[in-house]
């Protein structure tokens, strides 16, 4: 009996990695087009000549998936998408703190 076998490599990315930008729209489901005005609007950063060289830094997958949600989900806009993003995420920070001093005050 013959069993293939595929083989796969992994590697974890790491804060200083980037990727490519074709990359990203394809794994958090959001157009290139999107991806640019989330860039201009500051939600995030790209680098590179020209769109087929455009990167984005790994650490904004995360911003760019839930962006993506809102606005494939919900409707959102990309202004909306960038302030929801930006407010859900001092939302969490905040609950940060408050465990943090919870902590220090038992």
């Amino acid at each position: 009996m013959n069993h293939d076998v595929a083989v796969h490599e992994v590697r974890l990315m790491g804060d200083a990695d980037w990727i490519a930008a074709v990359e990203i729209c394809r794994v958090c489901r959001i157009e290139l087009e999107a991806v640019i005005e989330l860039a201009e609007l500051g939600l995030v950063q790209l680098r590179g000549g020209s769109e087929q060289e455009w990167q984005l830094p790994a650490a904004a997958l995360p911003r760019l998936a839930m962006a993506g949600r809102l606005m494939r989900d919900l409707g959102v806009n990309v202004s909306g998408a960038v302030l929801a993003v930006e407010l859900l995420e001092a939302q969490r920070e905040l609950e940060r703190r408050i465990r943090r001093l919870e902590r220090l005050t038992e």
